[in-house]
């Protein structure tokens, strides 16, 4: 009875090894197309989501009341998703949601800057710039999306219980790797600690509701941009104050 939370780089295999681990388990699997579906469910659009998924927000969507929001749904969400108990749960953030959630086994998957523009280049038959390209949008998309939502540090190893390099690793023993840890005691779950899971999970999605508040984020965005028009007059036509 365990939570494994696998957070990884492009081309570090680390989606290949979260299905594997989820099947050598018998856990369910959890990614992009599930935690977007009962956030969907809790009232946010698949639009809005793919928007702020895994991405860096833009300067606007970081002060944005829709980001705040998002926030708070992808915690309800992961609360949500645990609280069913023995998943394995792709990114999402999950590592920075659950830093201080005692059974939760929180795993890196990384690889040399090398090897993943070599896997890169072959699973997409793209040229090496191409790839690199790849490799840098993806490290700052990722980061940054952890950082605005969940301020935390992407690349910050006391968020991780288990780091594994793929560079010098093969899938599958880092899927064994990650199956004889889950039967550790240290990450055995307990019925109280599940239920405190749903009842965080309905917290944060009161908070989110709590957002929807009429005009208010278009009257703050609409006045911001006046602003921004203002400074942008010469000097010389201003509009004078009083």
């Amino acid at each position: 009875m365990a939570i494994v939370i696998i957070s990884r780089q492009i081309g570090s295999l680390g989606d290949e090894i979260a299905k594997a681990v989820s099947d050598r388990l018998g856990y369910k699997y959890i990614e992009k197309t599930k935690i977007s579906h009962v956030i969907s469910e809790k009232g946010f659009s698949l639009f809005d989501f793919d928007k702020f998924d895994e991405k860096k927000p833009s300067i606007w969507q970081s002060i944005s009341l829709h980001k705040i929001k998002f926030s708070h749904l992808i915690k309800s969400a992961i609360y949500e998703l645990i609280a069913k108990d023995n998943v394995v749960i792709l990114g999402r953030g999950g590592q920075a949601i659950l830093r201080d959630f005692p059974k939760a086994l929180r795993v890196r998957i990384i690889a040399s800057h090398p090897t993943r523009l070599s896997r890169i280049k072959d699973e997409m038959g793209c040229t090496e710039e191409k790839a690199n390209q790849i490799i840098i949008q993806s490290d700052r998309d990722r980061f940054g999306y952890v950082r605005a939502l969940f301020n935390e540090d992407w690349d910050d190893i006391s968020l991780y219980d288990l780091v594994i390099n793929t560079n010098t690793m093969s899938l599958e023993t880092a899927v064994k790797m990650i199956a004889f840890a889950v039967e550790a005691n240290e990450f055995n779950n307990s019925p109280e600690v599940l239920e405190k899971c749903r009842e965080l999970s309905l917290t944060q999605k009161a908070v989110a509701d709590h957002l929807d508040i009429p005009d208010l984020e278009s009257k703050i965005i609409n006045a911001m941009g006046e602003a921004e028009k203002e400074l942008a007059r010469p000097p010389f036509i201003r509009r004078r104050k009083g």
